[in-house]
């Protein structure tokens, strides 16, 4: 069978089993998009799983279900990039066809292509552990500087690519947007994988890509009904929790990283939500809110 079909089936089986079914009623579901296996396949299947991309499924016994084992967030990209993956099978060997296809899809952000041609060389550094030199402007600078960066992790967000590493100038992780990079080369410095751990913790622990917060606190994020409904449908973060909740009301409790893409949450929601602790950010939160209520007086 060819590897797109293949990942397909990966593709299939993964979203069923969030479901917990049954080997029965994942064998009918693979069936219903056009894979007739035999049992025996699709034990295989399951236990090549684990093999190519690293995702156990176990047999809930007592309940007579499959379930992934220990999901995290590495699961939740290996989803994507499969869901990425069957995209580009509907392309197939016709350049023609990813016209056609634009006009029926619409993706976040579609179009925005800069800095791309630096995703393959720095996914190359990452995985064979070698410094890269960025020359990077900011978007306030009128001059680019140099950065020695240990990258770590490339991470998408909202439209934009950005890489994550380590720099000897600073104490913190740094994030460099690839559409800012002006110039990059790899160097022969390799380093230590000793601190991929700390940085993948540091961003599970955070929303979007600014590592700059040192502490992980309790975030008390009080929502209108109709504002929960979103919330709950889409999570803030992997850490949200229903803290209480009434007809009017419902309060939210994240375990993380207060750090700008938290503060900009919170204030595209405007009147619907309130955040209530930690004290701190409810009135730097609060003073952003009259400084923009001020723009409009008058």
């Amino acid at each position: 069978m060819s590897l797109p079909a293949k990942l397909k089936r990966y593709l299939l089986i993964l979203e069923k089993i969030q479901r917990q079914p049954s080997f029965a009623v994942l064998h009918d579901h693979l069936a219903e998009h056009g894979f007739e296996l035999s049992h025996r396949t699709l034990q295989r299947d399951l236990e090549r799983l684990r093999i190519d991309l690293g995702i156990e499924v176990e047999y809930d016994r007592p309940n007579n279900v499959y379930r992934i084992a220990e999901p995290n967030e590495e699961h939740d990209t290996v989803l994507q990039l499969l869901e990425r993956a069957q995209l580009l099978e509907l392309v197939g060997d016709d350049p023609k066809r990813v016209r056609e296809f634009a006009k029926h899809i619409d993706f976040e952000g579609l179009g925005r292509l800069q800095g791309l041609q630096h995703l393959s060389p720095l996914l190359r550094a990452i995985r064979e552990r070698k410094e890269v030199v960025i020359m990077y402007r900011r978007f306030q600078a009128a001059q680019s500087k140099e950065h020695r960066v240990r990258p770590q992790l490339l991470k998408e967000y909202h439209g934009r690519w950005y890489v994550l590493g380590w720099s000897k100038k600073y104490t913190r992780p740094i994030t460099l947007g690839l559409d800012r990079i002006e110039g990059m080369h790899i160097t022969s410095v390799r380093f230590a994988a000793d601190k991929s751990r700390q940085l993948r913790d540091i961003v599970a622990s955070m929303i979007g890509v600014d590592a700059s917060a040192e502490r992980i606190e309790t975030v008390l994020v009080r929502a209108s009904a109709d504002q929960a409904k979103y919330i709950r449908s889409l999570p803030w973060h992997s850490s949200q929790q229903v803290e209480r909740e009434d007809e009017e009301h419902v309060v939210f409790r994240f375990t993380l990283r207060p750090n700008y893409e938290l503060r900009q949450r919170i204030l595209s929601c405007g009147a619907q939500v309130r955040l209530l602790e930690p004290r701190w950010l409810a009135l730097e939160i609060r003073d952003m809110h009259k400084a923009a209520a001020a723009l409009y007086k008058g």
